[in-house]
């Protein structure tokens, strides 16, 4: 099979061997890296059970009071819930309180503000840097705001690093980031202020998506369409789930917020041996002119995968790398993909998309805090909920194409949040199950969404592409913690703004193109060609598959060809309508 495109490497070095097995790996570790560095902030900044400090005067006496006693006879509680409050307590004159024996408090006594400070129940909890340094009360929009931070750097970093690694290739730039947040990460373990952590993590949160991303790219760029699927969801199924469910009794087994920052960014250093191990994207390499470079790794790829190249194989790689070398479209950017109709309106889409994903998907993670008795018991099941949602999307992806995937599961979330909304606070196991049933949902249009723009935007802009749509992506993640902050004024809140917006998002997904074993456009040419004729309800599975992929390649030849190839092309291939040639025609004309 001649090589008319990078996809067609694939017949002679495998789509899947032990070539792609390695790098499977390594997406699976990085996985692993980016549950801790993700999530684990949630956990750094925990808010424990806490009250008012009795005050001083109190332990005047000896009293031998225990600590219930204390807080039942300083501390008021609400009228509506009955719990104890959190943020005030009696303002009486103690000593004559105890002097006076008095059985109990009396509910008509003033109240103020904590001034001596606050008691902390580390029971089932932990000392945390909100514990350490007391963001409670008239300060509890601390932890919310240094989270927030977190998105801001990524925010102006990702579209900066997509395009540093369209520059200069991925594999620089997965180190770089990965050292970078690791070191971040670290130091932010020693901080004794809110500037000096909420500074720390910003660093962190400007690396945090790239250092992901990019190896997701990696890994996608060098498996063959049939495996995409498989390569890009079961790292996730297997070592995100798996690191979400241990991360939350890792905290809980240290005791201590600053040993588990340590032990989760100290991680992300391994990355340093990668240029040993990784190989750089060969898509990249051509795109850039290199093909020798291109060759020397696909001949790697090859005897690892116990397959071999003949020298006519070789030539033709040199020869398809020598045309993509002379293409207008060797460098180009994000903003490139704005400058034709179609690649336009499918790169605004999936910057919807995305907004509207990680705003769901982030704020259904944060709300566990909310949601039954027990935050470290509640984040396990949730995040256990990514296992049969990761195999359910393989399976759907695969039968019913990523298109109509991604838009059911975003709008069967927001209905889903919308009952969570309307059902009262009190009903806590419905809620409980509903906001599980949001969480799969919701988890499962992330898995598409992630690769969906790896599929769609050329190589030449993927990157980059996906860097600034990440970047905005990251305007909700700063948004969300306030969504759920919001949960203050009513539970119904938070889930009616996610509901709202799921519903929207999912609604405008229909209009990106179906995906499904279709080879990856390349140039910005192959961006607005490829995936064209498609209508609303198309769905590849009712028919071909063979068919679609010849279709589908033989649009590529012949859209980067001369009218001298085409016509030769017709020749040796026969089975070209009249249609089609025509319209190819007028494209290269």
């Amino acid at each position: 099979m001649a090589i008319t495109s990078f996809d067609s490497i694939f017949t002679h070095i495998g789509g899947f061997g032990r070539f792609q097995l390695m790098l499977f790996v390594i997406n699976c570790y990085i996985n692993m890296i980016f549950a801790f560095v993700y999530f684990g902030q949630l956990f750094m900044t925990l808010t424990p059970p806490h009250w008012c400090a009795a005050p001083n005067e109190l332990f005047e006496y000896d009293l031998d009071l225990t600590l219930e006693q204390v807080k039942e006879l300083t501390v008021p509680k609400d009228e509506t819930t009955g719990k104890f409050a959190k943020c005030k307590m009696y303002q009486v004159n103690f000593t004559q309180v105890v002097g006076g024996n008095l059985s109990g408090p009396d509910p008509s006594w003033p109240t103020t503000t904590c001034t001596n400070g606050w008691t902390y129940d580390f029971s089932l909890y932990y000392p945390t840097i909100t514990s350490q340094l007391n963001w409670v009360c008239e300060e509890d929009w601390k932890p919310s705001l240094s989270q927030s931070i977190f998105f801001v750097g990524a925010f102006i970093a990702s579209p900066v690093l997509g395009w540093a690694s369209d520059r200069w290739g991925r594999l620089p730039i997965i180190v770089a980031t990965n050292v970078m947040g690791g070191a971040a990460g670290v130091a932010s373990a020693f901080t004794n202020s809110f500037i000096t952590f909420t500074s720390l993590r910003f660093l962190v949160g400007m690396t945090f998506d790239t250092h992901y991303t990019v190896v997701y790219i990696l890994l996608l760029e060098y498996v063959s369409s049939e495996y995409r699927t498989i390569m890009a969801n079961v790292p996730i199924m297997l070592f995100l789930t798996a690191g979400l469910c241990v991360m939350p009794w890792l905290a809980l087994y240290l005791h201590d917020w600053s040993t588990f920052a340590i032990i989760l960014h100290a991680l992300q250093f391994i990355t340093i041996s990668f240029p040993w191990v990784v190989p750089e994207s060969a898509r990249w390499l051509l795109s850039k002119g290199r093909t020798q470079e291109t060759i020397e790794i696909i001949t790697k790829a090859a005897y690892m995968n116990k397959k071999s190249l003949t020298p006519e194989v070789i030539m033709e790689l040199q020869e398809f790398g020598n045309k993509q070398k002379n293409t207008k479209n060797t460098e180009a950017s994000a903003l490139s993909l704005l400058k034709t109709p179609v690649l336009r309106l499918r790169f605004l889409v999936l910057c919807v998309m995305w907004l509207v994903i990680v705003l769901a998907y982030d704020g259904h993670v944060r709300n566990c805090e909310h949601i039954g008795s027990n935050v470290f018991v509640s984040f396990t099941l949730v995040g256990f909920v990514e296992l049969p949602a990761d195999f359910l999307t393989m399976v759907l992806v695969e039968k019913v194409g990523r298109r109509h995937t991604t838009s059911i599961t975003l709008v069967l979330s927001g209905v889903t949040c919308l009952v969570i909304a309307a059902i009262p606070e009190t009903y806590t196991t419905s809620i409980m199950a509903l906001a599980v049933t949001g969480r799969f949902l919701i988890t499962m249009s992330i898995n598409v969404g992630q690769q969906y723009p790896v599929e769609v935007l050329p190589t030449v802009a993927r990157s980059s592409g996906t860097g600034l749509i990440h970047t905005l992506g990251n305007l909700t993640g700063f948004i969300s913690p306030y969504v759920v902050y919001l949960s203050k004024i009513g539970h119904y809140l938070p889930y009616t703004i996610l509901g709202l917006a799921s519903i929207l998002g999912g609604s405008i997904c229909v209009l990106l193109p179906e995906t499904l074993n279709q080879i990856l456009p390349d140039t910005l040419e192959d961006g607005e060609t490829f995936f064209t004729g498609q209508g609303y309800c198309y769905n590849p599975c009712a028919g071909s598959r063979n068919e679609d992929d010849n279709r589908e390649l033989e649009r590529y030849t012949y859209s980067n060809n001369t009218l001298q190839d085409l016509n030769s092309a017709q020749e040796n291939t026969g089975n070209i309508s009249q249609e089609e040639e025509d319209e190819v025609r007028e494209r290269v004309a």
